[in-house]
């Protein structure tokens, strides 16, 4: 089994403002850990699309938005800094609890001694 890496590669969010509106990006990093990102995808699109829906952003502003990546533009300052925390809130413990799981497993035991046998 691999050795996993330091720290967890949590998405990136970034709100970005362009003339008088603010957009919202994010994008998950490439790493065993965003796996979860994945395997958890229905769950996750769900909740972006409840949160956008509670926010009052309207479909035609969303470019695209899953647990992955997403796009949402023409949104005002408020919108925007609040579909970042709610964000912040649901992709980065995901991510962290995944990594902190896969460097638990990583350091069991009998599973370094199967990894020694295949080298």
């Amino acid at each position: 089994m691999p050795k996993t890496a330091s720290q967890a590669a949590v998405p990136i969010i970034e709100v970005i403002k362009r003339g008088g509106a603010w957009e919202v990006h994010w994008d998950y990093q490439e790493a065993p850990e965003s796996s979860i990102l994945f395997q958890r995808g229905e769950y996750l699109r769900g909740y972006i699309d409840g949160t956008m829906d509670d926010l009052g952003i309207h479909p035609d502003n969303v470019c695209c938005a899953s647990g992955q990546t997403g796009t949402v533009k023409k949104l005002n300052e408020d919108q925007a800094v609040r579909l970042r925390d709610a964000l912040n809130r649901l992709l980065i413990p995901i991510v962290t609890r995944e990594f902190t799981r896969l460097q638990n497993l990583n350091n069991l035991p009998h599973l370094r001694m199967i990894d020694a046998q295949e080298a």
